[in-house]
């Protein structure tokens, strides 16, 4: 009988041996990857290979009129550009957001209109809301994004092919910061510089509802990043390098 139980325990052990690399994969892959990312999909980013240390930091969901100022003053600060991916209705609420970013040297992209499930749109609504933003931009701004963040990360080729059809890049992400989720300070800091690479794109939002510790932990992340040696820089500037 014992030796019966013992073969059991050594079954067990096996068993969560073989399985433990499955484990840690999906563990690593709820940081490390956009939701719904598509590596196959020729115009479809998330990364992107250098040998300089640049990263790019960018930001959903804006602007807002309090929390994105705050975040934009901390990126003066340190003299870090980013890329923020607007929806169209709030650049219309806050087009003097809209117009600081451009002026301090960041780049605007396209998160749609509304933030809809545009996955579960029609193809002619995905466009109207990918135009309607670049529309609202471009009469702030005189600027028109050419990057599209697809809400939630959604990406499939229907979405790919109509980005690419309007001239469009589609970003994703290489860590999630989950900062929407309201995560602690500490948790955002340990996210990132445990999982950071050279050629990684961090996903922030400067738009979330109640309380939100992503300016907090910016000023901890930057300038540890720039103690290590990493290069801010604009999405389009990685995808050039």
């Amino acid at each position: 009988m014992k030796n019966i139980k013992k073969r059991e325990k050594m079954y067990f052990y096996s068993f969560l041996l073989a399985f433990l690399p499955f484990f840690i994969l999906i563990l690593s892959l709820s940081v490390k990857g956009g939701v719904g990312e598509r590596k196959d999909i020729a115009n479809v980013y998330s990364h992107k290979e250098n040998c300089d240390m640049k990263i790019a930091l960018t930001f959903d969901d804006g602007p807002h009129g309090v929390k994105t100022a705050v975040i934009l003053d901390i990126l003066k600060k340190y003299s870090v550009p980013a890329t923020f991916f607007v929806l169209g209705e709030n650049a219309e609420k806050h087009p003097e957001i809209i117009k600081r970013e451009i002026k301090e040297g960041h780049e605007i992209g396209n998160h749609t209109y509304s933030h809809l499930a545009i996955s579960e749109k029609n193809i002619s609504g995905m466009r109207d809301e990918i135009i309607k933003t670049e529309n609202s931009v471009y009469e702030i701004t005189e600027y028109r994004p050419k990057l599209f963040r697809p809400p939630e990360g959604r990406c499939n080729e229907n979405i790919a092919s109509i980005a690419a059809s309007l001239d469009y890049s589609v970003i994703l992400w290489n860590i999630d910061t989950r900062d929407w989720a309201h995560t602690s300070r500490d948790c955002i800091v340990d996210m990132v510089l445990n999982n950071i690479e050279s050629g990684d794109i961090v996903l922030f939002h400067d738009a979330v509802s109640g309380k939100s510790n992503t300016a907090d932990a910016l000023e901890i992340i930057i300038p540890k990043l720039k103690e290590k040696g990493y290069i801010f820089v604009t999405v389009s500037e990685l995808l050039e390098s």
